[in-house]
């Protein structure tokens, strides 16, 4: 069985290493950890990912959800928010796509565990 692929943008480095190693040790492989929407385009380009964890606030001029967007536009992607913050604007546009969920911050190990495999059954 191939393992499945999975893209981070996360745009705090320290968080993103340490979700990094969280979906390695679920037995997934991690493509990339990126800081933006732009280096997400470019990565999901060269290699789909399965499954993209998503900071809502990244560095650059696109948000996540913008991003998330415009990538399930040409890959279809499904990609799940990790927010500490999520206002009802931004709920409403994640909960209107079925292939988008999200995760507030700070979560739990087990609770990171079960999004991501709800994805890759």
């Amino acid at each position: 069985m191939t393992k499945k692929n999975i893209l981070i943008v996360e745009d705090e480095p320290f968080l993103g290493l340490n979700i990094k190693q969280k979906i390695e040790s679920f037995g997934f492989h991690v493509i990339a950890v990126v800081p933006s929407g732009d280096e997400a385009f470019q990565i999901v380009s060269e290699k789909v990912p399965d499954l993209i964890l998503m900071d809502i606030n990244l560095e650059g001029s696109l948000d996540g959800i913008e991003t998330a967007e415009s990538l399930r536009d040409q890959f279809s992607v499904p990609v799940l928010f990790l927010t500490g913050f999520l206002d009802e604007t931004s709920k409403q546009r994640i909960n209107q796509n079925p292939s988008y969920a999200y995760l507030m911050k700070p979560f739990s190990t087990d609770q990171l565990k079960e999004a991501v495999s709800g994805f890759m059954a």
